[in-house]
């Protein structure tokens, strides 16, 4: 016999839980440095050895569960570029890569001495970011068979609660 309100609370918190597998996936990508067994491109300055796309740890601890419900599951980070117009994520440029001019728009650097500020002009500058894929593409790739095979094993377990 199943418990009904057992199965309603499993049913409820299903899509949460998934975004939650999802998140420890890009979490442990992080971690290894690695997606999908192929390691992420290494620094220029070998010297360097501080973990990659981890500078103040901002980033990383930036990707939550953004939606979750029957239709769509989104696991995604909100940070930004840097003195950007607010349409370029920084995830996603490290996620795919940037090569190409990029625009920078005006903007005004506090100083450090004096208290001053200097107004910085429009300019463009040239970009290089190597893709260090950390989480699947949306739209241009399927998810991956580990990150399959997570999801069906946390679903296998939420509904083996309902049914023992």
């Amino acid at each position: 016999m199943i418990d009904e309100r057992k199965f309603k609370k499993v049913m409820r918190g299903m899509p949460s839980g998934v975004g939650r597998v999802m998140l420890r996936y890009v979490q442990r990508n992080f971690a290894s440095q690695s997606y999908r067994g192929s390691a992420w491109q290494t620094r220029r300055n070998p010297h360097n050895r501080k973990p990659l796309l981890v500078d103040t740890g901002k980033l990383k601890a930036s990707f939550k569960v953004r939606e979750a419900n029957w239709r769509v599951i989104r696991v995604g980070s909100d940070r930004q570029t840097a003195g950007s117009s607010g349409n370029a994520h920084l995830a996603q440029l490290h996620n795919e890569g940037a090569q190409g001019v990029a625009t920078v728009r005006t903007y005004t650097r506090r100083g450090r001495r004096n208290g001053g500020s200097v107004r910085v002009h429009s300019h463009r500058r040239q970009s290089n970011l190597p893709q260090r894929q950390f989480m699947p593409i949306p739209g241009k790739e399927p998810l991956p068979p580990e990150l399959w095979a997570a999801i069906e094993n946390f679903v296998s377990v939420e509904l083996d609660k309902v049914f023992k």
